[in-house]
Protein backbone atom coordinates (compact mmCIF):
# COMPACT_ATOMS: atom_id res chain seq x y z
CA UNK A 1 0.00 0.00 0.00
CA UNK A 2 3.03 2.53 0.82
CA UNK A 3 4.69 1.59 -2.48
CA UNK A 4 1.06 2.38 -4.37
CA UNK A 5 1.05 5.94 -2.34
CA UNK A 6 4.73 6.64 -3.44
CA UNK A 7 4.44 6.00 -7.04
CA UNK A 8 0.58 7.83 -6.94
CA UNK A 9 2.41 10.62 -5.46
CA UNK A 10 5.14 10.72 -8.17
CA UNK A 11 2.80 10.44 -10.80
CA UNK A 12 0.83 13.53 -9.95
CA UNK A 13 3.59 15.55 -8.69
CA UNK A 14 4.97 14.32 -12.51
CA UNK A 15 1.85 15.41 -14.20
CA UNK A 16 1.51 18.82 -12.09
CA UNK A 17 4.80 20.01 -13.76
CA UNK A 18 4.29 19.11 -17.44
CA UNK A 19 0.85 21.13 -16.88
CA UNK A 20 3.01 23.91 -15.47
CA UNK A 21 5.19 24.05 -18.20
CA UNK A 22 2.58 24.00 -20.58
CA UNK A 23 0.94 26.37 -19.46
CA UNK A 24 4.23 28.19 -19.07
CA UNK A 25 5.12 27.94 -22.69
CA UNK A 26 2.06 29.32 -23.92
CA UNK A 27 1.90 32.16 -21.30
CA UNK A 28 5.86 32.87 -22.37
CA UNK A 29 4.37 32.60 -26.71
CA UNK A 30 1.82 35.09 -26.29
CA UNK A 31 3.86 37.56 -24.44
CA UNK A 32 6.65 37.37 -26.75
CA UNK A 33 4.62 38.07 -29.95
CA UNK A 34 2.81 40.79 -28.38
CA UNK A 35 6.23 41.76 -27.35
CA UNK A 36 7.60 41.27 -31.34
CA UNK A 37 4.46 43.76 -32.31
CA UNK A 38 5.24 46.42 -29.76
CA UNK A 39 8.52 46.32 -30.57
CA UNK A 40 7.74 46.37 -34.28
CA UNK A 41 5.83 49.63 -34.46
CA UNK A 42 8.67 51.35 -32.58
CA UNK A 43 10.57 50.37 -36.22
CA UNK A 44 10.46 53.30 -38.77
CA UNK A 45 8.08 52.99 -41.69
CA UNK A 46 10.57 52.76 -44.17
CA UNK A 47 12.34 50.48 -42.34
CA UNK A 48 9.59 48.07 -42.58
CA UNK A 49 9.02 46.97 -45.94
CA UNK A 50 10.00 43.34 -46.20
CA UNK A 51 7.47 43.07 -43.20
CA UNK A 52 4.71 44.58 -45.70
CA UNK A 53 6.01 42.60 -48.30
CA UNK A 54 5.66 39.20 -46.51
CA UNK A 55 2.29 40.35 -45.13
CA UNK A 56 1.15 41.05 -48.96
CA UNK A 57 2.41 37.23 -49.92
CA UNK A 58 0.27 35.82 -47.24
CA UNK A 59 -2.54 37.92 -47.87
CA UNK A 60 -2.17 36.96 -51.46
CA UNK A 61 -1.33 33.07 -50.67
CA UNK A 62 -4.53 33.30 -48.15
CA UNK A 63 -7.18 34.58 -51.13
CA UNK A 64 -5.67 31.72 -53.48
CA UNK A 65 -6.06 29.27 -50.92
CA UNK A 66 -10.05 30.32 -50.70
CA UNK A 67 -10.15 30.04 -54.38
CA UNK A 68 -8.51 26.86 -54.44
CA UNK A 69 -11.20 25.34 -51.59
CA UNK A 70 -14.24 27.16 -53.77
CA UNK A 71 -12.91 24.50 -56.89
CA UNK A 72 -12.50 21.73 -54.48
CA UNK A 73 -16.15 22.60 -53.83
CA UNK A 74 -17.38 22.93 -57.09
CA UNK A 75 -16.16 19.83 -58.03
CA UNK A 76 -17.45 17.68 -55.64
CA UNK A 77 -21.02 19.21 -56.46
CA UNK A 78 -20.50 18.53 -59.98
CA UNK A 79 -19.24 15.30 -59.17
CA UNK A 80 -22.65 14.90 -57.78
CA UNK A 81 -24.75 16.44 -60.29
CA UNK A 82 -23.22 14.40 -62.82
CA UNK A 83 -24.80 11.34 -60.73
CA UNK A 84 -28.18 12.78 -60.39
CA UNK A 85 -28.50 12.85 -63.63
CA UNK A 86 -27.41 9.17 -64.15
CA UNK A 87 -29.94 8.55 -61.17
CA UNK A 88 -32.53 10.33 -63.13
CA UNK A 89 -32.08 8.82 -66.76
CA UNK A 90 -31.96 4.97 -65.55
CA UNK A 91 -35.54 6.04 -63.45
CA UNK A 92 -36.82 7.55 -66.83
CA UNK A 93 -35.29 3.96 -68.64
CA UNK A 94 -37.53 1.87 -66.09
CA UNK A 95 -40.39 3.70 -66.26
CA UNK A 96 -40.31 3.32 -70.04
CA UNK A 97 -39.80 -0.34 -69.69
CA UNK A 98 -42.82 -0.64 -67.61
CA UNK A 99 -44.57 1.75 -70.09
CA UNK A 100 -44.00 -1.04 -72.70
CA UNK A 101 -45.32 -3.15 -70.55
CA UNK A 102 -48.10 -1.92 -69.51
CA UNK A 103 -48.81 -0.83 -73.43
CA UNK A 104 -49.17 -4.71 -74.29
CA UNK A 105 -50.97 -6.08 -71.28
CA UNK A 106 -54.01 -3.28 -72.36
CA UNK A 107 -53.92 -4.05 -75.82
CA UNK A 108 -54.08 -7.71 -74.69
CA UNK A 109 -57.01 -6.76 -72.22
CA UNK A 110 -58.87 -4.75 -75.43
CA UNK A 111 -58.66 -7.27 -77.27
CA UNK A 112 -60.72 -9.66 -75.36
CA UNK A 113 -57.41 -11.99 -74.72
CA UNK A 114 -56.36 -13.61 -71.70
CA UNK A 115 -57.59 -13.85 -68.15
CA UNK A 116 -60.02 -10.65 -67.54
CA UNK A 117 -59.33 -10.67 -63.72
CA UNK A 118 -55.79 -11.20 -63.84
CA UNK A 119 -55.35 -8.78 -66.75
CA UNK A 120 -56.66 -6.05 -64.42
CA UNK A 121 -54.54 -7.00 -61.51
CA UNK A 122 -51.63 -7.27 -63.69
CA UNK A 123 -52.21 -3.27 -65.18
CA UNK A 124 -53.02 -2.15 -61.62
CA UNK A 125 -49.87 -3.24 -60.79
CA UNK A 126 -47.64 -2.08 -63.80
CA UNK A 127 -49.45 1.46 -62.84
CA UNK A 128 -48.24 1.51 -59.40
CA UNK A 129 -44.96 0.49 -60.33
CA UNK A 130 -44.75 3.29 -63.23
CA UNK A 131 -46.07 5.85 -60.36
CA UNK A 132 -43.82 4.64 -57.87
CA UNK A 133 -40.67 5.53 -60.41
CA UNK A 134 -41.76 8.55 -61.61
CA UNK A 135 -42.32 9.71 -58.15
CA UNK A 136 -38.65 9.15 -57.62
CA UNK A 137 -37.59 10.07 -60.75
CA UNK A 138 -38.89 13.44 -59.54
CA UNK A 139 -37.37 13.64 -55.94
CA UNK A 140 -33.78 12.92 -57.88
CA UNK A 141 -34.64 15.77 -60.58
CA UNK A 142 -35.61 18.04 -57.41
CA UNK A 143 -31.81 17.12 -55.72
CA UNK A 144 -29.98 17.76 -59.36
CA UNK A 145 -32.03 20.60 -59.83
CA UNK A 146 -30.71 21.77 -56.47
CA UNK A 147 -27.72 20.93 -57.05
CA UNK A 148 -27.29 23.31 -60.22
CA UNK A 149 -28.19 25.98 -58.14
CA UNK A 150 -25.48 25.29 -55.93
CA UNK A 151 -23.24 25.45 -58.93
CA UNK A 152 -24.12 28.46 -60.49
CA UNK A 153 -23.92 30.74 -57.11
CA UNK A 154 -20.54 28.75 -56.34
CA UNK A 155 -19.33 29.85 -60.02
CA UNK A 156 -20.29 33.49 -59.51
CA UNK A 157 -18.30 33.33 -55.79
CA UNK A 158 -14.99 31.84 -58.03
CA UNK A 159 -15.59 34.59 -60.70
CA UNK A 160 -15.53 37.15 -57.66
CA UNK A 161 -12.64 35.23 -56.11
CA UNK A 162 -10.47 35.53 -59.22
CA UNK A 163 -11.12 39.00 -59.59
CA UNK A 164 -10.76 39.83 -56.17
CA UNK A 165 -6.64 38.23 -56.39
CA UNK A 166 -6.29 39.94 -60.06
CA UNK A 167 -6.79 43.46 -58.33
CA UNK A 168 -4.85 42.71 -55.16
CA UNK A 169 -1.72 41.45 -57.14
CA UNK A 170 -2.36 44.67 -59.52
CA UNK A 171 -1.72 46.68 -56.63
CA UNK A 172 0.98 45.58 -54.93
CA UNK A 173 2.27 46.10 -51.82
CA UNK A 174 0.78 49.41 -50.06
CA UNK A 175 2.28 52.28 -49.88
CA UNK A 176 4.20 53.16 -46.59
CA UNK A 177 2.23 55.41 -44.69
CA UNK A 178 3.92 58.96 -44.23
CA UNK A 179 2.90 61.14 -41.31
CA UNK A 180 2.07 64.95 -42.04
CA UNK A 181 4.58 67.40 -41.33
CA UNK A 182 3.32 70.79 -40.76
CA UNK A 183 4.54 73.35 -43.17
CA UNK A 184 7.49 76.06 -41.02
CA UNK A 185 5.84 78.95 -42.93
CA UNK A 186 2.57 78.25 -41.27
CA UNK A 187 1.74 79.87 -38.13
CA UNK A 188 -0.61 77.69 -35.40
CA UNK A 189 -4.24 79.03 -35.02
CA UNK A 190 -2.89 80.14 -31.28
CA UNK A 191 -0.56 82.72 -32.49
CA UNK A 192 -2.90 84.23 -35.21
CA UNK A 193 -5.05 84.28 -32.49
CA UNK A 194 -2.77 86.14 -30.13
CA UNK A 195 -1.90 88.62 -33.24
CA UNK A 196 -4.81 89.38 -33.61
CA UNK A 197 -6.04 90.31 -29.74
CA UNK A 198 -2.53 92.72 -29.90
CA UNK A 199 -3.61 94.48 -32.88
CA UNK A 200 -6.76 94.81 -31.63
CA UNK A 201 -5.64 96.28 -28.16
CA UNK A 202 -2.97 98.63 -30.21
CA UNK A 203 -5.92 100.16 -31.93
CA UNK A 204 -7.98 100.86 -28.75
CA UNK A 205 -5.03 102.56 -27.12
CA UNK A 206 -4.82 104.45 -29.98
CA UNK A 207 -7.89 105.52 -29.91
CA UNK A 208 -7.88 106.28 -26.43
CA UNK A 209 -4.76 108.69 -26.77
CA UNK A 210 -6.61 110.87 -29.31
CA UNK A 211 -8.62 112.66 -27.27
CA UNK A 212 -6.01 113.30 -24.91
CA UNK A 213 -3.72 115.24 -27.67
CA UNK A 214 -6.91 117.06 -28.65
CA UNK A 215 -7.45 118.49 -25.06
Amino acid sequence: MKIFGHISLIFLLALSLLTGCEATRSLTSSIGGSSDENLLAQVPAEEREEVKEAEFALQVAEEKLKLAEMKKELASLQKKYADYEEDAADEYQKKAVVSVDLAKLEAIDRAGLGEKQANIEDIADLKAKELKIEANRIKIGAKRDTTGEKINDLLKQIDEQETKIINLEAAGVPEPEKADVMKTDEKPEENKVTESATDKGEGEQEGQEKPEGQQ
